[in-house]
C-alpha cells in the first residue's frame, strides 16, 4: 500500500488532496486548508499574478472592437 502523501506545510500534518493540491508553481503538495496559493504562501505567487494578467491582457487585446473606417 502507497504511503499518503501529508501536506508540504511544515505545520501540517492532514493528508494532502490528489491533483488540486498539487501547486504548479512551487511543486508542493497540500490539503484542501492549504490548497490555495495565498493559504501556503506560495513563492510563485507573483509569477502566478503576472502570469493571469497576461493572459487577461491578451484575451482583452483579442477581442478588441476593430473600427474600419470609410465603410
Amino acid at each position: 500500500m502507497p504511503k499518503k502523501v501529508r501536506c508540504s506545510l511544515t505545520d501540517c500534518k492532514a493528508v494532502a488532496q490528489r491533483i488540486s493540491g498539487d501547486c504548479a508553481f512551487c511543486g508542493g503538495h497540500y490539503c484542501s486548508n492549504h490548497r490555495l496559493l495565498e493559504d501556503h504562501k506560495c513563492q510563485g505567487l507573483e509569477d502566478c499574478k503576472k502570469e493571469a494578467f497576461e493572459q487577461n491582457a491578451m484575451q482583452l487585446n483579442k477581442e478588441r472592437t476593430q473600427v474600419i473606417r470609410g465603410v
